[in-house]
């Protein structure tokens, strides 16, 4: 008795179990990995709404600002160096109230 590690195939063949025809590898679709599938590549195009341009336009303004507006600092610095600057404690409170309600 002799046992067949190959499964009844020849090297260089791939068995079709579904229709028991073989197809060598160098015609099977896809065998040589080095070239480019022959296959279009799908493509999707993604259409934006006029608000998410808006919001993106918006997003490239606020991104193009400095992150600090140097001018303010360097107003609020003279004033109080000149002792012109005051803080409104209620205001800070209440603001930080209204961030805290946006924030959940």
């Amino acid at each position: 008795m002799t046992i067949d590690t190959n499964n009844g195939i020849r090297p260089g063949h791939n068995a079709n179990t579904a229709t028991g025809r073989t197809q060598t590898t160098a015609t099977r679709p896809g065998a040589d990995s080095k070239s480019p599938s022959s296959k279009p590549v799908e493509r999707s195009d993604v259409v934006l709404s006029q608000e998410a341009q808006s919001l993106g336009r918006l997003e490239d303004k606020i991104n193009a600002l400095p992150e600090v507006n140097s001018e303010r600092v360097a107003e609020i610095r003279q004033a109080i160096a000149e002792g012109r600057f005051q803080i409104n404690a209620e205001r800070i409170a209440e603001n930080l109230l209204n961030q805290d309600e946006l924030l959940g």
